[in-house]
């Protein structure tokens, strides 16, 4: 979540009050403070990352300046070389503080490497594993005689940025309901939907459940009030983020992911069904087809229903989101 700081002066020598900005409040006015970050001793672990982030930011907008990167201002290496300034202390600290970084990673992805293989050890999961189906992204809806995978639990708790510990073609059927958006377009989304291709065997298919789009787009673009009010009985928004009924573009761009792209399981990025595809294609997968709710070919993939967002649908039973199928056929 992205942080404003408090009206406090800065203190690099003791610890911030920062106040956090809530993007979902648009009424919150922390949003208008800019303050200079300040260190932070006593914050929790994830307030600690995101003022790293904040610092993070700070100095790229100074070396942006003073080094005039080429590819942050139109004239870049053309700049009056007058106008730069020594930054070689800053450097080195910033060396410092990579290799600082770099040690707190591996501490951690040592502690995720035996914290996973302990998991599917107790799974029975190995090299030989045939015929999953593995639901990512379970939350507490979990299916039976699935592998339920969430980074909050389940039957095998990871973050699917780690990468999926799992041997190839292991699985028949995959399942996720309103994860991918929560992924980063460019990189996160694409990797997890080519992990998803190398453990499925040939023949398998996944079956994807966004949020659409497309509808969100079009009821936003032709001022459906009657779209949104109904919507509105399943994703109550703050009165902020309406104007006679219909939703802010605010709103309909954070919905999209239009936000922070660190620290956040917010919506990282919107599909569309032609989006989706040319994803899922790219990833390996051979066929990719639309469905909808619960209209499955496969009875194993019937189990749309375990998932709130993919059953909320508006007063004429048409549903928010979009229901997608890839098969891998070799």
């Amino acid at each position: 979540m992205t942080e404003s700081t408090s009206t406090s002066p800065p203190n690099p020598s003791g610890p911030a009050t920062p106040r956090p900005w809530n993007m979902f409040d648009p009424a919150d006015r922390a949003r208008f403070v800019r303050n200079e970050p300040t260190i932070q001793p006593d914050a929790s672990n994830e307030a600690l990352l995101q003022n790293i982030v904040r610092l993070t930011d700070g100095v790229f907008d100074h070396l942006s300046v003073f080094e005039q990167f080429s590819e942050t201002t139109s004239r870049g290496a053309l700049a009056d070389p007058g106008k730069k300034l020594d930054v070689a202390e800053a450097r080195d600290k910033l060396i410092r503080a990579e290799r600082e970084l770099w040690q707190a990673y591996r501490i951690l992805k040592d502690a995720r490497e035996s914290f996973v293989q302990r998991q599917t050890r107790a799974l029975g999961i190995d090299a030989g594993t045939r015929g999953l189906k593995i639901h990512f992204g379970s939350s507490h809806h979990l299916v039976q005689d699935w592998l339920n995978i969430d980074a909050g639990g389940g039957d095998l708790m990871l973050n699917v940025n780690w990468g999926l510990p799992l041997p190839d073609g292991c699985a028949d059927f995959a399942y996720s309901a309103h994860l991918l958006e929560h992924l980063r377009y460019h990189d996160q989304a694409a990797v997890f939907v080519r992990e998803i291709h190398r453990v499925l065997a040939a023949g398998g298919t996944l079956r994807l459940v966004v949020p659409d789009v497309k509808k969100l787009l079009a009821a936003y673009a032709a001022g459906d009030r009657e779209f949104f009010e109904a919507r509105q009985e399943f994703y109550r928004l703050k009165d902020g983020f309406t104007r006679d009924g219909v939703a802010n573009l605010d709103y309909i761009l954070l919905f999209c992911g239009a936000n922070q792209q660190v620290l956040s399981y917010n919506h990282k990025f919107g599909y569309d069904f032609e989006t989706l595809r040319g994803l899922l294609l790219d990833a390996g997968f051979d066929t990719v087809v639309e469905s909808d709710f619960q209209a499955s070919e496969r009875a194993e993939l019937l189990v749309d229903d375990f998932s709130y967002n993919a059953r909320a649908r508006d007063r004429q039973g048409r549903h928010y989101s979009l229901f997608v199928e890839a098969t891998k056929s070799r």
